[in-house]
């Protein structure tokens, strides 16, 4: 990292020291370590390392022990505490400090070894007097270790490592993550860097979207002119996915490529027009959606196209699992098809979902015969399809577990979307094998109510709110859209204006809900994410029966194989990439590798925050950077380096308590703006800042320590926002001197006015004063005004804010 990058990465944690309050560590922390191992023993005892360390390795190849050794080299060289500077290798394990064994019966010794599903990832380490001891079974067992060991030595206090024992494995087989390449396009050095990060948290599958509307991306010799007229140049050659194949299987990473079909088909269409259920001139969809053209199921010629392109891309892609997308098919140009209807007649095919299915059968039928296994979205699922299938579910847990009840697998992406703005604690929180929190019998119900969730863009979100029981024992049920009743968290009741209200959270598919509702027809809303959506709510005299989900036995529950998370990239780009995904992706991989009752949020972000900088400076991932160089890049070029310096130290000020919107707000508002295209700039401060504002979290987590009765949490916040506010007014000249900026005056001038109120609210609380109801309605109301829904921007401190002030006024 250079110069100029440690100072602008020193700025950055200054400001966020001036406007947070550190969370405590908990005393029963452990390491630093993420994912977490499944058992680990540790004592008290130290083991110092030697300033030149011997290392002894066998069951690698030369190319992956020289990968390993520069990976424990990076780690090393970032320790604050350690002494040791050199690795040397050993010839003999009797002379060396550290020692990494792969079992010599292993059939991972072959040099090109392409790791494949349910490899056994399994290791131990041990560290005590007789040095450092790595045992696995299989290379990828022992590169997890190696994992493990680089976080060790890059976290290391005092010195040395803790003796210990780390015996450990994955929960589930499938942990990966999905990179679109297609709405823009990610070069193959940033592709690779995903690859180095997803080894560091110990995933193993990078599933490459490469074909949609939009584009193109990989080269085919049999059919040039998907290339040649749907890619815009941008794609890769044949020998950049070999590399990319390549590189991933060094560090145990399968490359599961997507070929978008029968629908997300524009980009064939531009090519081979012939081979869709309409046949005509196409031009390059340059819009996000949904579009119409469909592959005609009746030609014979497209089964053909689709067998000898299959053919050619199995031969670059190794792993026996080949996705066909098959999500959102329209299936107008079907219906209109005369060809296609007497199919349908001929087949015995009543609707799309069947046309589908018949569809997919002859493709697997091609995969087969090519011996690979099909992948698809939730939209292939049909009884008509063999079960050795796997279904990726978008849809969330109940389609998955449909899935999984009559006989198929199946893997998670929903509430994995990471290109969605979502907090962390969420992701963490999902789980591939759901345990629903269970209804209490006994309860009656006491009163229900339909809502509206009314989105920016697209259908209503609809939904059903029974209240269960009286005020001594109550469950609140949430039922959104055709899914199952869930239990939600009630989490607190309060007065404002005369009218008591509700908050009840629930995950979904869109995010973490915040319900903020009075049933005696006051104002109501819903908190997604950190984006405030209008909620009509009413009376229902005649609420449905409850649908509480059915557990999974555990047959079912082993065909859930896993999980991936998704980084669509409508809003991501080469510049940004790596800020959307790291450190987050950490938590998630935890999620997928760690036991199941490892859940603690506190734990989780305190070591996510180490994971920031050990993700940046040991692995090399880009999200500082990228962060740092977004900033940079809003400034007039021609300032001088101090007026450069202070102008980004008043951003990184002004940001930190920003947050993206979350979910699809962002998404929805440029749809709107009529900017959601792929030739939309995505070069405005929202695009370069973190999905989570790390200042914003410690607020809230001084504030909850507030309330539990720590009444001096509240001395450090006070004394960092009058910092922060003198530093916003000193600065608020950088606005007017770069053009770029000027935009953000409002902000300002909002951040400002939270400031003040923020302060107000400390002193209110700090000397107990209850306000009169207009006086609590008209705060409460000031702090809301902050947030405006049709805004890409989110004032992240409002919600903490407010909530502090109803609890304190609420006691």
């Amino acid at each position: 990292m250079n110069n100029y990058l440690k100072l602008v990465i020193s700025l950055l944690c200054w400001s966020y020291a001036a406007v947070c309050v550190a969370s405590p560590i908990p005393a029963n922390l452990g390491l630093l370590l993420m994912p977490s191992p499944k058992k680990m023993q540790m004592t008290q005892q130290q083991l110092i390392l030697p300033e030149n360390v011997q290392v002894f390795m066998t069951g690698f190849d030369e190319q992956r022990q020289s990968l390993q050794f520069s990976r424990l080299q990076s780690a090393l060289a970032q320790s604050q505490s350690l002494r040791s500077t050199i690795l040397l290798k050993s010839a003999l394990p009797d002379t060396s400090f550290l020692q990494i064994v792969v079992a010599s019966n292993s059939r991972t010794k072959a040099h090109h070894l392409i790791p494949q599903f349910s490899e056994d990832e399994s290791y131990t380490l041990d560290i005590g007097a007789h040095g450092i001891h790595i045992q696995a079974n299989t290379v990828f067992g022992a590169q997890h270790a190696v994992s493990s060991l680089m976080q060790l030595l890059a976290s290391a206090q005092s010195g040395g490592l803790p003796y210990l024992r780390i015996e450990d494995e994955p929960r589930f087989a499938w942990r990966g993550l999905l990179i679109d390449s297609v709405r823009h396009f990610i070069s193959v050095e940033t592709i690779k860097r995903q690859l180095d990060g997803m080894a560091a948290a110990k995933l193993n599958v990078l599933h490459w979207h490469l074909t949609d509307d939009q584009g193109w991306r990989v080269e085919s010799k049999a059919y040039p002119r998907l290339t040649e007229l749907a890619s815009d140049g941008q794609y890769y050659t044949q020998q950049q996915i070999k590399d990319v194949v390549a590189y991933g299987a060094l560090h145990g990473i399968r490359v599961v490529p997507e070929f978008g079909m029968p629908g997300h088909a524009s980009a064939i269409a531009v090519a081979y027009p012939q081979l869709m259920s309409e046949e005509k001139q196409y031009q390059m969809q340059r819009h996000w959606g949904v579009f119409k053209p469909l592959l005609d199921v009746s030609k014979v010629q497209v089964y053909e196209f689709i067998e000898t392109l299959l053919a050619e891309m199995t031969s670059l892609f190794p792993d026996q699992y080949v996705h066909i997308g098959g999500d959102e098919v329209d299936p107008q140009q079907w219906l209109a098809n005369s060809n296609i209807q007497a199919l349908m007649k001929t087949e015995n095919l009543n609707n799309g979902h069947d046309v589908q299915a018949y569809f997919n059968q002859r493709v697997q039928a091609i995969l087969h015969r090519q011996q690979r296994i099909m992948m698809g979205w939730d939209e292939v699922y049909h009884p008509d399809l063999p079960k050795d299938i796997v279904v990726q579910s978008w849809r969330g847990h109940d389609s998955l577990n449909t899935v999984a009840r009559n006989g198929y697998q199946g893997i998670l992406s929903t509430g994995f979307y990471i290109d969605q703005p979502q907090y962390t604690d969420f992701h963490y929180r999902n789980d591939p094998l759901e345990q629903s929190e269970p209804l209490e019998q006994s309860l009656e119900l006491s009163a229900a109510y339909t809502f509206t969730i009314d989105r920016l863009k697209g259908s209503d979100v609809n939904g059903e709110l029974l209240m269960m029981g009286g005020d001594s024992t109550r469950q609140v049920l949430i039922k959104l859209n055709d899914q199952h009743h869930k239990v939600a968290q009630l989490q607190k009741r309060y007065t404002l204006d005369g009218k008591q209200y509700w908050l009840v959270t629930l995950d979904s598919w869109m995010g973490p809900l915040e319900f903020e509702f009075a049933p005696a027809q006051g104002k109501s809303s819903v908190l997604i994410g950190n984006s405030r959506y209008p909620l009509a709510l009413k009376e229902n005299l005649n609420p449905s029966p409850v649908s509480m989900p059915e557990p999974l036995t555990l047959t079912q529950q082993q065909r859930i194989l896993g999980a991936e998370a998704t980084i669509w990239s409508e809003l991501v780009s080469d510049d940004n990439l790596d800020l959307r995904i790291w450190p987050r992706l950490f938590a998630i991989a935890e999620r997928l590798w760690s036991p199941q009752a490892i859940k603690n949020i506190e734990n989780m972000y305190h070591r996510l925050d180490a994971m920031d900088d050990y993700g940046a400076k040991v692995v090399g991932l880009a999200h500082q950077q990228q962060h740092v160089k977004g900033l940079s890049y809003l400034l007039n070029p021609t300032l001088t380096d101090a007026e450069h310096q202070r102008s980004l130290s008043f951003l990184v000020a002004l940001s930190s308590r920003l947050e993206p919107a979350h979910y699809y707000t962002r998404h929805h508002i440029k749809y709107l703006q009529n900017k959601y295209h792929q030739r939309a700039p995505l070069n405005a401060l929202v695009d370069f800042l973190p999905v989570e504002s790390r200042a914003v979290r410690q607020l809230q987590a001084a504030f909850t320590r507030y309330l539990s009765g720590k009444t001096d949490a509240l001395q450090q916040v006070e004394k960092g926002t009058f910092k922060l506010q003198a530093q916003l007014l000193a600065g608020q000249q950088v606005l007017v001197n770069n053009t770029n900026l000027e935009h953000l005056q409002p902000l300002l001038k909002q951040q400002l006015e939270l400031n003040v109120l923020t302060l107000g609210v400390i002193d209110s609380c700090r000397r107990q004063v209850i306000h009169s109801p207009q006086e609590q309605a008209q705060v409460a109301q000031q702090l809301r005004s902050l947030q405006n829904l049709r805004s890409e921007l989110v004032l992240a401190a409002v919600e903490p804010v407010r909530r502090l002030y109803l609890n304190c006024q609420n006691k």
